[in-house]
């Protein structure tokens, strides 16, 4: 009898130790009967430098149920803790966001929990066009040169006049769309041929048409509207995943911003990047408004940039590099006109 009272005793004590021990129940006589619990712990790093990426959103989920048990973000030092899980039950860890412009990885990672505190390490990497980065005193990551590998598409000899055309086809095919610069231009882009009424030369505005025809040698230009009208007409026809926008007025950032998104932009500057030569002139047919023409324009890809340089597709020399000053004071005389492709 004195044995059995021992016991009872002994057990009435630890379940006393238990419960002091214990914030998460009144009933100390369930702590003797609770699953052991542990922690994960996730560990976020560059892929290449192994530094921690700050700010990056993980869900953690019960592998069974896919109920999301806790949301948690790594800090400064790209590591993130979550609370306690019961041991058992299998869990999966998916990465929610990452900050720019890093990759989501979107491996999920499965979690067993064994131990007190299980470590879950994952990394991220830069998008293949983004050739060189590096962390600012904030800890974000700052873009020093990127290049998208738009393939060199000529606009000769098919189409003398047909450098816009000949770059959003470019740009069109860097997407993956299988489509040529002659169909673009013959089927897709609006033209107005030039008329002579009462001495007087008319023709197409520039913002709404090709002003004549880029096969033709006497013919001249279209600006950003009719080549985004060109590329949304063809792309609306096979149920593409792009849509065209016009950048016209944009700033010199703001470009460069699309580039760092790995979008190659469409963009109007001189020949050789000289002033504007304005010596042609005609009426539009429908306005009659007098327009003055520069006879010295020409549209290429704008697809990187490295330090102050910037990598160009020029339909009429191929893959080419400029200053990166002259370019954009050449875009900005020439009014800014831009356009661009991107992912709906």
């Amino acid at each position: 009898m004195g044995a059995i009272i021992k016991v009872v005793l002994l057990f009435l004590l630890t379940v006393g130790s238990y419960s002091s021990l214990s914030s998460d129940t009144d009933n100390p006589m369930s702590l003797l009967f609770s699953k052991p619990k542990g922690s994960i712990t996730i560990t976020n790093v560059d892929e290449q430098t192994q530094e921690p990426i700050p700010g990056s959103q993980y869900v953690i989920t019960e592998a069974n149920t896919s109920e999301v048990l806790q949301i948690v973000t790594t800090g400064d030092d790209g590591i993130a803790k979550s609370g306690l899980f019961e041991y058992g039950p299998d869990y999966v860890v998916t990465q929610r966001s990452v900050m720019a412009p890093y990759q989501i990885n979107e491996q999920p990672y499965a979690v067993e929990i064994k131990k007190e505190e299980t470590v879950v390490t994952t990394n991220n990497s830069f998008p293949d066009y983004i050739k060189q980065a590096a962390r600012t005193e904030e800890r974000s990551v700052a873009i020093e040169s990127v290049f998208m590998d738009v393939a060199v598409l000529k606009q000769l000899p098919e189409l003398p006049n047909g450098c816009e055309i000949t770059a959003l086809t470019g740009v069109l095919n860097y997407y993956g769309y299988d489509v040529s610069k002659l169909v673009m231009a013959d089927e897709y882009l609006a033209q107005e041929p030039f008329k002579l009424l009462d001495g007087k030369r008319y023709g197409a505005d520039p913002d709404l048409a090709f002003a004549g025809n880029p096969r033709d040698n006497s013919g001249f230009f279209a600006y950003a509207g009719p080549i985004v009208a060109a590329a949304n007409k063809y792309l609306q026809w096979i149920d593409g995943h792009h849509i065209a926008t016009d950048l016209t007025g944009s700033s010199r950032e703001e470009i460069i911003a699309h580039l760092n998104q790995g979008n190659p932009v469409v963009i109007w500057v001189t020949l050789d990047l000289s002033p504007p030569n304005i010596n042609y002139a005609w009426y539009f047919h429908d306005s009659g408004q007098y327009f003055e023409a520069p006879v010295n324009l020409h549209a290429v890809v704008l697809n990187g940039y490295s330090g102050d340089q910037v990598d160009v597709m020029n339909p009429l020399e191929g893959q080419v590099s400029y200053s990166a000053d002259a370019f954009f004071s050449s875009y900005q005389a020439l009014g800014s006109h831009a356009m661009i492709v991107t992912g709906e």
